[in-house]
């Protein structure tokens, strides 16, 4: 697919605005990544899901690369805040990608990162330019959020960019990584490493026996899904306007 761009999101919640705005011209099985290639207004467009974790992530965007030759690759989906002045829906655009205890930082497309940072963003929704940590499991307890916050210098945490964004040094490839938070730093969230089946996507099955064997998630879990709905049309809006 010529002149295209690479968005890659780990769970179908994360790319559903997307998916609905595009013009989908086809789907593609890539072993274990699912693609949507088409058109999103003038762009031509890859539409990935690839799968939770930063071995999905790495294989997904090495399949995508070779099948499609992407012109830039660019990260997208929810991130948990661990830093106070961050909301619900607000954006975290990456300037730099670390995870923990690495030795290695990336680094987004300088030209890619102020043309994010040029974009206007949704009324009551703000964008800040800062670090992103990639870690290897959900953060659900606030002081650990706080304390990767204050040791890492970060604005959010998640579990797949730092992957993308080596495979795209690797490449030559130029990347961008915008996410929208889903949860504030001072909030709890439930243990959702047990909902995740084999193929590292949320299992539906899971989540809904962890429920039903445990009551008082329910609230829990019904406010997490507002608000991951709500980080999905922050999200959707901003990068609609930025590839508009």
């Amino acid at each position: 697919m010529n002149d295209c761009i690479a968005i890659f999101g780990a769970v179908k919640e994360e790319i559903a605005g997307i998916k609905r705005a595009m013009n989908i011209s086809d789907r593609v099985r890539l072993g274990k990544t699912n693609v949507w290639p088409g058109k999103w207004g003038v762009q031509n467009i890859v539409l990935v899901q690839s799968g939770v974790g930063k071995q999905r992530a790495e294989d997904s965007t090495l399949q995508v690369i070779d099948h499609f030759q992407p012109k830039v690759l660019i990260s997208t989906g929810y991130a948990g805040a661990v830093q106070p002045e961050l909301n619900v829906g607000d954006l975290v655009i990456a300037d730099s990608i670390l995870e923990v205890n690495g030795k290695r930082k990336y680094f987004s497309d300088p030209n890619w990162l102020d043309r994010a940072r040029n974009t206007p963003c949704s009324d009551g929704i703000k964008a800040v330019v800062g670090g992103l940590l990639t870690v290897n499991t959900v953060i659900h307890e606030p002081t650990a959020k706080r304390e990767l916050g204050t040791s890492y210098c970060v604005q959010a945490v998640e579990m797949e960019t730092l992957a993308i964004a080596r495979v795209a040094e690797e490449k030559g490839l130029p990347l961008l990584s915008v996410r929208a938070i889903s949860d504030r730093v001072d909030q709890e969230l439930l243990d959702s490493s047990s909902f995740l089946g084999s193929d590292g996507e949320i299992s539906t099955l899971k989540a809904g026996w962890y429920v039903l064997t445990h009551p008082g998630s329910i609230k829990s879990a019904l406010s997490l899904r507002t608000q991951t709905q709500f980080a999905t049309q922050s999200m959707t809006r901003f990068l609609s306007d930025l590839l508009g």
